[in-house]
C-alpha cells in the first residue's frame, strides 16, 4: 500500500494542488531485465489487475528507466468530474524515487502557474512542447522551465494523449524530463509514446471507477454512494437498519424566495447546506439527500453498545450546525453581501431514534437511495413543530433517553400522521 508523505522528502506544490497520498515502493521485478517489449508484455497483461493508478504509474515509471529509457521526471495528468476537483496527477521522480498523487482542485486554472507552464497549452489547445530547458526564449515563456534547468534537466516534453476538444474531464496529458539533451527525442520518443498510449488505457478504466466513485459520493453521500457502487442497485434492495435521524428546514423560505434574486437563494440555500453538511459529517452522520431548503440525514446504529455514542453524535452536529448558520448572520458569504434582507437566517432541526429502511425505492428505471419509515416520517413532523413552538432544535424521547445531558421537557404532541402522542424535549435556553 501507498505509504505516506514522508517528512524527509518534501516537495512543492502550486496554490490549489494538494497532496494526497505518495507511493514510496520500489519496483516489484527485481532484478528481472526490462526492454521496451516487455514492458508492452506487462501493460497488456498483468497491468490489467492493477486497480491504483498510484502502484500503476510508479511501476511504470520503475520499469521505464531500467529498460534504459532517460526519463527523469514523469507528470500523468488526468481530468476528472468532481464538484472541488479538475483533475489528479501522479509525478514521479527518479531523484527521491517517489510518485506522488496529487488533486487539483478548481481554483487552480486561474492560477498564474498553470496559465504560463506547457500544460496549459496542451490540456486547453492539445498543443505538445518540447525544448531544452536551459534555452532562455523557452524559460521566458514557461518560468517552470528555469527551474527544470536549475536541477538540470536537459530535455523536457509535454503532450496530450487525448483530443483537447473533448470533454476536459476526459483529457489526459503527460510531462516528462531527462537529463539528456534531446533524450525524449528519436527512437527514445518513438517507444515512449507507444507504451503512453498503453498507459493511457489502463489510466481511462480506471479513472472511470474513479468518476463513478465522485458523482455518486456527491449526490448520494459516502455510504449510499458505496453501496450503489457496490451493487445494490435493484429497486428494494437494502436493509432495516436502526439510526438517529436529522430533519432540517429553513424558516422562511417560502418569503425569502419570493422575493431575493434566484442568485441570492441559491447562495443563500448553499452557504446553509454548506454549513449544516459540515456539522453533520464533522459528526459521522450521513446526509442522504436535501429536499428543496431542508435535507434528511441519518446517524447508523453500527451496534447495540454504540447506541449512546451515536445519539450524542447526531446531537452535538445539531448543535453545531446552529451555530454555523449563526456564524452565516455574523459573517455572510462574499455572495450574500455583508448585510441584506435575508438576515437573519433561521433554521430548525429535529432528531429522533428508530428503525428506518435503507435502500433503493422508485420506478423501476428511475431509483432513489433513502431512508424510509415511521421513524423517518416522526423526524420530519418534530422538526415542524419547531417552528410552532419556537424552538430550533426538538429532540423525541428516544434520543433524549440516551442523551447524557439534561433536557428541558416542551411536553407530549400528537402529531399528524403518527399514532401516539410524542414527548419533545429541547435544549436548555
Amino acid at each position: 500500500m501507498p505509504a505516506s508523505p514522508p517528512d524527509s522528502a518534501p516537495r512543492q506544490y502550486a496554490a490549489n494542488v494538494v497532496l494526497n497520498r505518495r507511493g514510496a515502493d520500489g519496483p516489484s521485478f527485481g532484478d528481472e531485465v526490462q526492454t521496451a517489449g516487455s514492458i508492452e508484455h506487462w501493460l497488456i497483461h498483468d497491468a490489467l489487475h492493477i486497480q491504483d493508478m498510484l502502484v500503476l504509474a510508479q511501476e511504470f515509471c520503475w520499469r521505464i528507466t531500467a529498460a534504459g529509457l532517460p526519463v527523469a521526471r514523469l507528470a500523468f495528468n488526468v481530468g476528472t468530474l468532481h464538484p472541488q476537483l479538475i483533475g489528479f496527477s501522479w509525478i514521479w521522480e527518479e531523484e527521491d524515487g517517489f510518485c506522488d498523487e496529487i488533486r487539483v482542485e478548481t481554483g487552480s486554472l486561474q492560477h498564474p502557474s498553470y496559465i504560463r507552464s506547457p500544460l496549459y497549452r496542451t490540456i486547453e489547445f492539445g498543443e505538445t512542447i518540447q525544448g531544452d530547458p536551459r534555452d532562455p526564449n523557452l524559460a521566458a515563456r514557461y518560468p517552470i522551465m528555469a527551474d527544470l534547468a536549475a536541477r538540470g534537466f536537459a530535455d523536457y516534453l509535454v503532450t496530450p494523449l487525448t483530443p483537447s476538444h473533448g470533454p476536459q474531464q476526459h483529457r489526459m496529458a503527460v510531462s516528462m524530463g531527462s537529463m539528456e539533451p534531446g533524450g525524449l527525442s528519436g527512437a527514445n520518443g518513438e517507444v515512449l509514446q507507444r507504451l503512453l498510449r498503453l498507459l493511457s488505457l489502463h489510466a481511462a478504466r480506471i479513472t472511470a471507477v474513479l468518476v463513478s466513485g465522485n458523482i455518486a459520493t456527491a449526490y448520494l453521500g459516502e455510504a449510499a454512494g458505496k453501496q450503489v457502487l457496490e451493487g445494490s442497485i435493484a429497486r428494494g434492495a437494502g436493509a432495516s437498519i436502526d439510526a438517529v435521524i436529522l430533519v432540517s428546514d429553513l424558516r422562511g423560505f417560502t418569503e425569502l424566495s419570493g422575493r431575493l434574486p434566484p442568485e441570492k437563494m441559491l447562495a443563500l440555500l448553499d452557504a446553509q447546506f454548506e454549513a449544516l453538511v459540515e456539522a453533520i459529517e464533522g459528526h459521522g452522520g450521513e446526509v442522504l439527500k436535501f429536499m428543496g431548503d431542508g435535507l434528511l440525514a441519518v446517524f447508523p446504529v453500527t451496534s447495540a453498545d454504540r447506541r449512546i455514542e451515536t445519539a450524542e453524535s447526531a446531537f452535538s452536529a445539531a448543535k453545531d450546525a446552529l451555530a454555523k448558520v449563526a456564524a452565516i448572520n455574523e459573517t455572510p458569504p462574499a455572495a450574500l453581501g455583508a448585510t441584506g434582507d435575508w438576515q437573519p437566517l433561521r433554521i430548525g432541526l429535529g432528531l429522533h431514534a428508530g428503525e428506518v429502511f435503507f435502500g433503493n425505492v422508485g420506478a423501476p428505471g428511475r431509483l432513489d437511495f433513502t431512508v424510509i419509515g415511521p421513524a423517518v416520517n416522526t423526524a420530519a413532523r418534530v422538526e415542524s413543530m419547531t417552528k410552532e413552538l419556537g424552538q430550533p432544535l426538538l429532540v423525541t424521547a428516544p434520543v433524549a433517553g440516551l442523551l447524557g445531558q439534561p433536557l428541558e421537557p416542551v411536553g407530549d404532541f400528537s402529531l399528524r400522521g403518527v399514532a401516539e402522542p410524542v414527548r419533545l424535549f429541547a435544549p436548555p435556553a
